[in-house]
């Protein structure tokens, strides 16, 4: 009898501690409060969609969520380089005509329209880092928002094992994100840009070899953070998941147990588990949909533009000097290893975020 009523009591308090969250998830899911960070977050980086907590809503009922133009965005890229291009276009066809001078005369020529040709290319590489790093920003940032919401759902939903395990993971992968992604490659890429620009001064590469490693380094450092972390995580699914649920299965088992409340504690403890576990899941698709959206607008914007360049630079070939045709594949080429770089990381952190929901789903199955 003193075995009974002990796991009585823990049972009532472990329905205690749930007490809160399960009314919550009968009104809204979780606590207004909660979400006012995420939403800051996402008012501050142009979100115009419905607000996180109704899609959060929307994607536990099964519904669906707004459609986002991407088609314009072509439209749209192309009339913010209208000018940039024009001028570069301007500037292939004048090298054409300066046959006609000396010389010295034309070398002189070759060189003006060099250092225009670099300035403009220059200029829009770094309005284009501007994207790119923005991107990187928004991803952070809406991890961090995202944190106090998703992981005390991950705690209710398979144990405080997992949550804290698969926080240390985020906080990681944040941290290695914003120091060695935004900070150290994308520096890489800058260095790649400017060497190549500087090959086209010359009628010999002295920079191509090097040029070639920067970009052999971008993409086996991404590739080598995607296989780490998809590793790491993989891991930690095959042992903390299902050492927490192990630890709930017992208790649960034990109150099933009693005499006459059997049954309706293991009821109510399936509803319970199957709550949180819905709230989490919600939490976790509705992240990944807003990340997708909010970077991939500004990601769709940067492919256009490597596609325009590297398209301009196959038309100029004909025609131009070689070095004005090198100048603008460089160019297109320093946008594809941005692109690269923000596509990976981005896939990461969804990746990441579906593994952790489809890991802490294991008590669901267990009881």
């Amino acid at each position: 009898m003193r075995k009974i009523a002990v796991t009585l009591l823990l049972f009532l308090a472990y329905i205690l501690v749930f007490s809160d969250y399960t009314e919550a998830s009968e009104k809204d899911y979780t606590y207004e409060s909660d979400y006012e960070q995420i939403e800051k977050v996402l008012k501050d980086y142009g979100w115009q969609g419905e607000s996180f907590e109704e899609l959060v809503m929307s994607v536990a009922e099964g519904e669906g969520f707004s459609d986002y133009n991407f088609v314009s965005t072509i439209s749209q890229t192309i009339i913010e380089n209208r000018t940039v291009i024009i001028q570069i276009l301007l500037l292939a066809i004048s090298t054409m005509f300066l046959s006609v001078l000396d010389k010295n005369a034309s070398d002189a020529a070759m060189l003006f329209v060099s250092f225009i040709m670099i300035t403009l290319l220059i200029a829009v590489y770094i309005n284009a880092a501007k994207t790119g790093s923005r991107c990187v920003q928004m991803a952070v940032d809406i991890y961090r928002a995202l944190c106090p919401v998703f992981f005390p759902a991950v705690s209710y939903s398979c144990g405080t094992g997992s949550a804290a395990a698969y926080y240390e993971i985020i906080l990681f992968l944040m941290y290695l994100v914003n120091v060695f992604v935004k900070n150290i490659l994308f520096k890489c890429n800058y260095a790649y840009m400017f060497l190549g620009i500087l090959d086209t001064f010359g009628e010999k590469e002295k920079f191509g070899k090097m040029c070639q490693l920067i970009k052999n380094i971008i993409k086996i450092s991404v590739k080598g953070m995607l296989m780490f972390f998809l590793g790491l995580n993989g891991i930690k699914s095959l042992i903390i998941p299902f050492g927490d649920s192990m630890k709930m299965s017992v208790l649960f088992k034990a109150v099933s147990m009693i005499p006459g409340l059997g049954n309706s504690a293991s009821t109510v403890s399936k509803t319970i588990v199957g709550s949180a576990v819905l709230i989490k899941n919600s939490i976790g698709v509705a992240a990944v949909i807003v990340m997708l959206v909010i970077i991939g607008i500004p990601l769709f914007k940067l492919v256009v533009m490597a596609l325009v360049y590297q398209f301009l630079g196959a038309i100029l070939e004909p025609v131009a000097d070689k070095r004005i045709v090198k100048a603008v594949l460089v160019l297109s080429g320093s946008l594809e290893n941005m692109i690269y770089m923000i596509a990976v990381t981005v896939v990461l952190m969804c990746l990441t975020l579906a593994i952790i929901c489809f890991a802490t789903n294991i008590n669901l199955y267990s009881i």
